[in-house]
């Protein structure tokens, strides 16, 4: 409400003062005017202020709800853009660490050294539990999803959905056919498979976020959502710690443990991935700041 307004009002309309800020924002002068309309036409002041408070109490709650909402999307766009990227780099670098420089070797740091498996056991199990973590998400997302998409007959949704599913399907179609009988064209395929299996996750994710975007998600899908982000968080936070305990451990075991640049590379990854979720994780949790309460 504007001073001039404030002046003349009937004083049920000073209530608006316990209202949040960005509700007195948008409504504020119009609900004045309407509470003053009211009043000269004989309407009472106490049944106004009651129904003052009861609309108070409503704008706080739906204001919650909307902050929320608005923070937990965002926190959980940013914690799946650098899940996808740490889970792309840790799954291209783990996939041969259990038999890491060769399969006899390994097998005598085995036993000599327990360290460099039991990093790379835990590295594997964090990897299990994140991706656990992201498919349930993802069924609870999904479905919630659908029903708003058919709620609002809104087919762009259902198209979005299906890209991952379709992405996934013809990646791995098309790695089993694979040619085998040339070395140098079988690798330079696999290679360029491999580059459109990044290009499809990214895709992918584009399409989820686009989702996510769009969708109305109730208050336990976004709890859902945050319950895997935390464990997504979490399980990067370990796979990380186990990744630089396993290559401290091996260059510590080995005589000629080689060049160290791809470890170092892949943990530099690894650890901002991990810092920006964690980051983002913290923001979506944190209470927003309060305004102070003018009329």
């Amino acid at each position: 409400m504007s001073e001039a307004s404030a002046g003349s009002a009937p004083w049920p309309a000073a209530l608006l003062a316990v209202y949040p800020r960005r509700w007195r924002e948008r409504y504020g002068d119009e609900v004045g005017q309407l509470v003053t309309d009211l009043r000269a036409s004989g309407r009472a002041s106490f049944p106004m202020a009651v129904d003052m408070l009861c609309g108070a109490v409503a704008a706080w709650l739906a204001d919650g709800r909307i902050e929320m909402t608005e923070r937990s999307r965002d926190a959980l766009i940013s914690v799946l853009w650098n899940w996808v990227a740490f889970a792309a780099v840790a799954a291209w670098f783990g996939h041969d660490l259990g038999i890491y420089p060769t399969r006899s070797v390994a097998q005598e740091l085995a036993v000599s050294h327990p360290l460099v498996p039991d990093a790379f056991h835990v590295l594997f199990a964090a990897g299990a539990v994140g991706v656990t973590a992201t498919a349930i998400a993802a069924v609870v997302f999904a479905v919630d999803a659908a029903r708003f998409a058919l709620q609002a007959k809104n087919r762009r949704t259902f198209a979005l959905m299906a890209v991952p599913v379709v992405t996934a399907a013809l990646w791995i179609g098309g790695a089993k056919i694979l040619p085998a009988g040339n070395r140098v064209v079988g690798m330079a395929f696999a290679v360029s498979w491999l580059l459109l299996g990044v290009a499809g996750i990214a895709v992918s994710t584009q399409a989820v976020v686009s989702v996510i975007k769009a969708t109305e998600f109730g208050e336990r899908t976004w709890r859902a959502g945050g319950a895997a982000a935390a464990a997504v968080v979490a399980t990067m936070v370990v796979a990380t710690g186990a990744t630089i305990i396993w290559g401290i451990a091996v260059r510590a075991t080995l005589a000629h443990p080689g060049d160290a640049t791809g470890w170092i590379v892949v943990t530099a990854v690894m650890a901002v991935t991990t810092a920006r979720a964690l980051a983002a994780l913290v923001r979506g949790r944190r209470e927003p700041v309060s305004q102070p309460a003018v009329v």
